[in-house]
């Protein structure tokens, strides 16, 4: 799915959070705009998760159907693969004792009808500038390392595996993916 990679950074955290409360003020205050957010380590899966969220949030917010009332947050339901938002920031938000996170840029919306969408023009250059500036604020390191599918994602995201492997990294994500597309049942 994926034809460009999503705009996402992996963040060590200097420090293991103590207070999610805090470092969600930081980044709120510190962000350019509503299309900056964290994630908690374990939730962003792969990059595919991330663009099959993004599509959704483009098609909810097209349709005026979203359920929260910024992108930033109806995009943390969609991963958490569910209707409610307090169980979308407890399954994908940053929590007490992660030390990993990760910072996602949401694209703009294209104009184009959903079936005729084409993937997002991202400078990527003017991204990795605002990703460094944020990570610097937030006090924390960049991950050499794009989103993968890991135990800790099962548990934190409550996914369901068909095979009941945790090592099986495909199973994950296909997990991850239908997680999205009932977050509007669960």
């Amino acid at each position: 799915m994926s034809r460009i990679p999503y705009p996402c950074w992996g963040l060590k955290l200097n420090n293991p959070i103590t207070n999610p409360n805090d470092l969600i003020e930081l980044m709120t205050e510190s962000r350019n705009d509503e299309r900056w957010l964290l994630l908690g380590g374990p939730a962003a899966v792969s990059e595919r998760q991330l663009w099959t969220a993004w599509l959704g949030l483009v098609s909810r917010h097209r349709n005026d159907i979203m359920r929260a009332n910024s992108v930033d947050v109806e995009f943390i339901r969609l991963v958490a693969g569910t209707h409610q938002i307090r169980i979308g920031f407890e399954r994908a938000g940053v929590t007490i004792g992660d030390d990993t996170a990760w910072l996602v840029h949401l694209p703009d919306f294209p104009e184009d009808n959903i079936q005729d969408l084409s993937w997002p023009t991202l400078d990527r250059h003017a991204l990795d500038l605002e990703a460094s500036r944020l990570m610097t604020i937030l006090g924390a390191n960049l991950l050499p390392h794009l989103p993968m599918p890991h135990e800790k994602s099962v548990e934190r995201l409550e996914l369901e595996i068909e095979d009941g492997k945790m090592e099986n990294y495909n199973a994950i994500e296909r997990s991850a993916l239908a997680h999205i597309a009932l977050a509007d049942y669960s």
